[in-house]
């Protein structure tokens, strides 16, 4: 279970540590898999989704990774970089 404030969400952090990093959103890669991340995944430059992730997330991602199992994380940071 998750307890947050209603006006809370990860895409929100994700744009306020950017901004405060003196980064554009092109320049953050984020990656999730559960509901919660689904805002964070639509602002970064480059959202991921892992492949266990649940259909709704995605659907929201630029690209789908392999499971965390599977070191799907890595996989996409050294497809990008």
């Amino acid at each position: 279970m998750e307890i947050n404030h209603e006006d809370a969400n990860k895409g929100a952090a994700l744009t306020a540590l950017a901004s405060r990093l003196g980064l554009d959103r092109s320049q953050v890669m984020a990656f999730g898999d559960g509901l919660n991340d689904i805002s964070m995944i639509r602002e970064a430059g480059i959202g991921v989704a892992m492949q266990n992730a649940v259909d709704e997330v995605k659907a929201a991602a630029d690209l789908i990774t392999g499971s965390c199992e599977e070191s799907g994380v890595a996989e996409v940071i050294e497809q990008i970089l």
